[in-house]
């Protein structure tokens, strides 16, 4: 399945009041082009000395910028980046900040940061977390990577599936959807990397703000760093949190993802994705689709329930590859994968009680030249109604044995039990995939790729964030009613 690039989000919360906020940030260096976007507005040229506030957006095409925090933090962005000021915040020297690269590189230099302070950066793969040090990060279409300077960084991705910790002279690479361990850096790499932020500039009459490397090497106050990273990692996490339900779910889950948007009629929608893991050798795929309004009001709902031979290993990172092994034909020296699968269901509902249910039992993998083969039976139904069966023989590796009741339906292009139809561009701007059975009856699927705001966009821009599938299911069995869900494309992406 192709790698879809997802979006990463982190805000943090506090509940205690703070001190009236001054001007807390500004454009303290510029060189070439570069552009802001202030409180969601038009793209100008970027102002030397310019404030800027949470919700603001800088963007450098051939040019390059500095910011300057009054507490002294700054940050130096490359050319051909985009950073998304999320939340600025400053009281006297306490600084509470997060921001988003979208792309391209960064160099920051963090003041140690006061009780209660907190100062994150996130790209669309990975979250650094920071208390008082010096990094540049750089992220791609294809991989996040920090390099640490000076200081202690807490490395995670969005799911929190793995935790690092970055110290001074190492650096980690998030890649292929695994984070990889900390690698130590070369002194040339550490200069080179330096001089790559070092640029000729207009400035504000100051001395540059970044200050000489420390060259500390106190390894109990990096320990104290650590674990006030991680206890601040914690409390976040817990903050985080909208409701009961959702904490619940957060707490068991080794992917959550979620947004409110609105669906493509108009109608408000939460929808929430998750891989969760109910049984210790049960992986489940679940999307909720709670709708306030229209005729599909109320709560709906898929989910894909996989059954393993034998107990899931506990890091969901060895969970993904593992099945990705698997998946690949991959013979262990027994002659068969570690992991495969013996029982697979899935099933989609809407709040009226209609309900597809897809149901397929697996006999253990036996092997097939160098890989192996795994005999299953299929079946397939609508409200209760079973539409086709499907078996097939390991021992006949291209043969399909179809166990029809109604009598099978096959065309010259396909060995299913039923008529697949071409998919078929609608009027307006989805697809439609007919599948048509035996007994006449008929499964129709839409599918749209819709904006955070309901708006249908062209199904070529697949790979673009924020943006979402609406799938509508339609059949004789539904009468007028119909299964509309919103489902985020990245959660399948995490389950395999």
């Amino acid at each position: 399945m192709k790698k879809i690039l997802f979006l990463l989000s982190f805000l943090f919360v506090f509940s205690g009041l703070l001190p009236a906020e001054t001007t807390v940030l500004k454009i303290s260096a510029l060189s070439g082009e570069v552009d802001c976007s202030l409180a969601g507005g038009d793209w100008k040229p970027a102002l030397l000395n310019q404030e800027l506030n949470t919700s603001d957006k800088i963007r450098t095409r051939n040019g390059r910028a500095e910011l300057l925090f009054s507490e002294g933090t700054t940050i130096r962005i490359k050319e051909s980046s985009l950073l998304d000021l999320e939340k600025i915040q400053c009281a006297g020297e306490r600084q509470n900040s997060s921001f988003k690269l979208f792309f391209g590189g960064l160099k920051a230099k963090v003041t140690k940061l006061k009780a209660g302070g907190s100062f994150e950066v996130s790209t669309p793969k990975i979250v650094a977390a920071i208390k008082g040090t010096e990094f540049i990060l750089d992220t791609t279409e294809l991989s996040s990577e920090l390099r640490v300077l000076e200081g202690v960084v807490a490395l995670y991705d969005l799911l929190r599936v793995k935790e690092l910790f970055i110290k001074e002279n190492e650096k980690a690479e998030y890649r292929d959807g695994l984070l990889g361990n900390p690698r130590g850096m070369e002194p040339g790499e550490v200069q080179g990397i330096k001089t790559l932020y070092e640029f000729s500039s207009i400035r504000n009459g100051q001395n540059s703000p970044f200050f000489s490397p420390s060259g500390r090497g106190d390894i109990e106050a990096d320990t104290k760093e650590m674990k006030a990273l991680r206890n601040d990692l914690a409390d976040l996490k817990d903050r985080s949190n909208l409701e009961d339900k959702q904490d619940l779910l957060e707490r068991i889950s080794d992917v959550q993802l979620g947004k409110t948007a609105m669906d493509m009629h108009g109608y408000r929608v939460r929808t929430d994705n998750y891989v969760l893991r109910p049984r210790p050798d049960l992986l489940q795929l679940l999307n909720i689709t709670k709708r306030e309004g229209g005729p599909d009001a109320g709560i709906s709902s898929f989910e894909i329930n996989d059954t393993f031979n034998k107990n899931l290993p506990d890091n969901y990172i060895d969970v993904k590859v593992a099945i990705r092994d698997s998946s690949n034909g991959i013979v262990l020296k027994n002659g068969n994968p570690d992991y495969w699968l013996k029982l697979e269901t899935a099933a989609i509902r809407n709040p009226h009680g209609d309900v597809i249910l897809n149901e397929i039992n697996l006999s253990d993998p036996s092997l097939n030249g160098t890989k192996y083969d795994q005999p299953f039976n299929e079946t397939f139904k609508i409200n209760g109604k079973l539409k086709w069966t499907h078996d097939y023989n390991a021992s006949f590796q291209e043969t399909y044995t179809d166990n029809n009741p109604l009598g099978a339906i096959t065309t010259p292009a396909t060995t299913l039990p039923y008529t697949v139809s071409d998919p078929v561009k609608t009027a307006d701007g989805g697809i439609l995939f007919k599948d048509t059975y035996a007994d006449g009856s008929y499964l129709e699927k839409y599918v749209y790729l819709i904006n955070d705001a309901g708006a249908i966009q062209p199904l070529a821009d697949i790979g673009k964030a924020n943006l979402n599938w609406e799938m509508i299911y339609k059949a004789p069995e539904f009468g007028a009613r119909s299964i509309d869900l919103i489902v985020l494309p990245e959660i399948f992406n995490e389950l395999f």
